[in-house]
């Protein structure tokens, strides 16, 4: 029988394969702009290629975990995965052309999409009710923490070197695989019968209200995430700045996960999600009508809100009732990558729509993400009228 993973290793590779996906995710914007002069379309285009190939990783990942178990272990694979990132981001070193940001938007997309849920099985493999909540908050608080502290560390090399970013992740990724020493070879066994009798029928259909919940938080961020750059440009924020203040968002973040973390009351409770869209919503539109930065760092507060408390209840609904296994966890992560792939093709729309006309981007764009928010609601009001 496989061992329980320690919490500590867990979290010690989280906490450095984190800083690629913070980057990944939120800082190659940035450097994409700063570096190799992209476009907001272009950084948008990007956001779409990464976003279709990690839905693509995502779903696979259990079939591929499945496929190389006769050939090597989950932990043997995670080493395999690390190492290739590790390899990718130091390309930069040797070109100073744009194709290097290209490679590592492809290869860590797909590599953290399958990296992910083989993480977060071992995390809570064997683990039920209140240890696996226990091992879900510490998870959370600091993957979260590492994605927010990234933001601030790039702010140095933004001006003169901010390719040297992506290779600063081959370090990162390279710790994370040293750390694979003290995992198990797989994840724990998680028995059927002590989940039955922790997982209350309820999660259920709580877990599919926070599925619909899940993919449209990754939409707004992914509309968000290329743009950003360009917003907090045209409110006169200095470059050194940016990424320091886009991590406002994220630091709200983990405030909202440290309350629902330290509090029981939400489980099993429809009220969080309904919280997470509105606070999502109304952080998005202050966002993109901000005309000064009181009003921005208001709406990534409120926006950063929502999005923890949608992370948070997706991911414990998802592991609780899925059972910890690689599909659940690959499910959880495809949700996401559908998210970052629609919400750059909705921005590349709110774009081609505002240069066929003379309104300006932001005006189609809130038209287009607040027509997905009414739909991702209408969604959950029907799940939670059959819920009751």
């Amino acid at each position: 029988m496989n061992s329980q993973t320690r919490l500590s290793a867990s979290l010690g590779l989280t906490a450095f394969a984190s800083a690629g996906t913070s980057v990944l995710w939120n800082g190659l914007p940035f450097i994409a702009k700063q570096q190799y002069d992209f476009s907001e379309a272009k950084n948008l285009a990007l956001y779409l290629f990464i976003g279709l190939v990690y839905i693509s990783g995502a779903l696979s990942a259990g079939k591929l975990t499945k496929a190389v178990e006769r050939f090597c272990s989950p932990r043997t694979l995670l080493g395999v995965l690390l190492l290739t990132q590790t390899f990718v981001c130091i390309m930069p070193i040797f070109s100073v052309s744009e194709w290097p940001i290209w490679l590592a938007g492809g290869v860590l997309g797909i590599c953290s999409a399958w990296m992910w849920p083989i993480v977060e099985s071992f995390l809570v493999a064997g683990l039920h009710g209140r240890s696996m909540r226990r091992a879900i908050g510490w998870w959370n608080m600091v993957w979260m923490i590492s994605v927010a502290g990234t933001m601030f560390a790039m702010a140095p090399l933004m001006e003169a070197n901010a390719s040297m970013v992506i290779v600063g992740l081959g370090g990162m990724f390279g710790l994370a695989t040293i750390i694979l020493y003290l995992f198990p070879a797989s994840p724990a066994i998680h028995d059927p019968e002590t989940s039955l009798k922790a997982v209350p029928d309820s999660y259920k259909k709580l877990l599919r209200g926070a599925r619909v919940l899940l993919p449209l938080s990754y939409v707004i961020n992914g509309t968000l995430a290329p743009l950003l750059p360009f917003v907090l440009t045209n409110l006169a924020i200095e470059t050194f700045w940016q990424t320091p203040a886009v991590a406002t968002w994220m630091i709200a973040r983990v405030g909202v996960t440290a309350i629902m973390w330290r509090s029981e009351g939400w489980h099993g409770k429809w009220s969080i999600l309904w919280m997470a869209i509105a606070a999502m919503a109304v952080g998005f539109i202050f966002i993109f009508t901000a005309g000064g930065l009181p009003m921005l760092f208001a709406g990534l507060i409120i926006f950063g809100g929502g999005m923890g408390a949608t992370y948070y209840a997706g991911f414990y609904y998802a592991m609780a009732v899925g059972r910890a296994k690689f599909d659940a966890a690959g499910a959880h992560e495809a949700l996401i990558g559908a998210g970052y792939a629609a919400g750059p093709a909705a921005g590349l729309v709110a774009i081609s729509l505002s240069h066929s006309s003379s309104t300006s981007t932001p005006t189609p764009l809130i038209s287009t993400v607040s027509f997905l928010i009414i739909a991702s609601g209408s969604a959950l009001w029907l799940i939670w009228r059959k819920a009751r």
